[in-house]
């Protein structure tokens, strides 16, 4: 055999290797070999991080100063742009890209297979591919709060930076939960990347763009939204609990804050838009469990299928 001619055997052999002081566990290197090699990279980080700080840095950077004050309130200015356009937008579009072609591309490209004559099953590979994509979105996470929570107090001397960032970053993890989750189902499942994205980036769009529209006309009259139970199915509504309960445990105010988008999310209802009133259909603890087991079904469904399908 000529040495100078590359080895692909040991070209895969370094994808595994363990690293260096490292327990050698065949899922602990594959959970750092997927996040540093796969989501993790400089360039993933950087974009994710600029797509999800770009609209509340700009709200920041053009409030004239003349309009703040020492009492004013981090939340009450940007927390509806990071409730929506960053937490509800942004971040599920990047948890569900990043998470894609994790399974998918290495059915797709056959690297699969090399996998899995390791000593190291099916099950746990999903698992730990999962384990590597919830600690990327922590990361991505925390990266871009603390970006914006400094220019927060570049700009004005914000007394509850700490609750915004508590209440964000703990509904950031939901969300890579939720999103990755099923993502993570799908990777499974299919082999091209682009069918596993079309449904997660689907329910993104319909769940937070699409009913949000069309939320308002279902109270007025006979309130289909109630008559017809379709809160069960509304996982914005779900999401939007989970995001009072976690609010409300750092700022017990916080429904006056964002009354009218607590109502566009079915959480709330009001009369004269001056009070709001919470709609109660369920428990916030019960949409947290409710999000939790849509998410784990949707990763054992996966694992359990690509423990059984021909990856040959």
């Amino acid at each position: 055999m000529n040495a100078t001619e590359p080895s692909m055997e040991k070209q895969k052999n370094r994808e595994l290797k363990p690293f260096p002081g490292i327990s050698s566990s065949p899922s602990l290197v594959l959970i750092k070999k997927t996040l540093i090699f796969d989501l993790c990279t400089i360039k993933r980080i950087i974009m994710s991080v600029f797509f999800l700080v770009l609209v509340p840095a700009l709200i920041l950077a053009f409030t004239p100063p003349d309009n703040l004050s020492g009492d004013d309130h981090l939340l009450q200015l940007l927390g509806i742009t990071t409730w929506y356009y960053t937490f509800s937008i942004m971040f599920p579009i990047i948890i569900i890209g990043a998470t894609g072609p994790l399974i998918s591309e290495e059915l797709r490209t056959g690297t699969l297979l090399f996998l899995v004559s390791k000593p190291i099953n099916r099950t746990r590979i999903v698992l730990s591919k999962f384990i590597a994509l919830y600690i990327f979105g922590i990361v991505v996470s925390f990266l871009s709060l603390s970006i914006i929570s400094v220019f927060a107090v570049i700009k004005n001397p914000f007394d509850d930076i700490g609750a915004y960032f508590g209440i964000f970053f703990l509904y950031s993890l939901v969300i890579t939960l939720f999103f990755g989750g099923i993502t993570m189902g799908f990777s499974s499942i299919f082999r091209r990347p682009r069918n596993v994205l079309l449904i997660p980036l689907a329910l993104v769009i319909f769940s937070f763009l699409v009913i949000m529209m069309f939320k308002p006309l279902l109270f007025y009259g006979s309130n289909w939204y109630e008559k017809y139970l379709l809160y069960n199915v509304d996982i914005g509504y779900h999401f939007g609990q989970v995001f009072l309960w976690f609010g409300e445990s750092f700022v017990p105010e916080i429904l006056d804050y964002f009354g009218f988008f607590f109502v566009m999310f079915g959480i709330a209802k009001t009369d004269d838009f001056s009070s709001f009133e919470k709609t109660n259909y369920y428990p916030p603890v019960v949409s947290f469990i409710y999000l939790i087991v849509i998410s784990v079904i949707f990763l054992v469904v996966g694992a359990l299928y690509l423990k059984k399908r021909d990856i040959s």
